[in-house]
């Protein structure tokens, strides 16, 4: 999944009208093509899957409760820091924090689109503060919560 630009809503626009005896490889059609196909390139990406370990140590993990805090997470299942931290980059890609990062990031986009306030995602997502909670927003997602509700993605409902 990924944002449409105001481009390429529009070129979209023209492509889908276009006569079904389009020619796509030369003149407008070809330009139209190529602008749809470098805004596709360039387009944010929004997380959609978050892949979960395997490892049966960690198979109380979930998409729908907040993860815990890696400390508190080594503690419950028995196994140390750096060995989730080994299981979690060899079975997801990513670090333990990245994950729960992006686990946060997706539930926040989740609640926004399903008309959640910031202070309530804020909240439910373990956050201190509003602020901590759109400061994190921004640094992952490039914009704050309420430009994101502003995109043609936050305003799917």
């Amino acid at each position: 999944m990924f944002e449409v630009s105001a481009v390429l809503r529009a070129v979209l626009e023209r492509i889908a009208c276009a006569p079904p005896a389009t020619d796509w490889t030369k003149g407008a059609g070809k330009n139209l093509l190529a602008v749809c196909l470098d805004e596709v390139k360039f387009a944010p990406r929004l997380p959609v899957l978050l892949p979960l370990p395997s490892d049966p140590r960690l198979a109380r993990l979930t998409t729908t409760v907040l993860p815990p805090p890696l400390g508190l997470l080594a503690t419950r299942v028995g196994a140390s820091e750096k060995t989730i931290g080994r299981i979690f980059k060899r079975e997801t890609g990513m670090s333990y924090r990245q994950w729960r990062q992006q686990w946060r990031l997706m539930k926040a986009y989740e609640m926004l689109v399903a008309g959640a306030s910031i202070s309530m995602t804020a909240q439910d997502l373990g956050f201190a503060s509003d602020s901590a909670f759109i400061t994190f927003f921004k640094n992952l997602s490039g914009q704050t919560p309420k430009a994101f509700l502003k995109t043609p993605a936050g305003q799917i409902r």
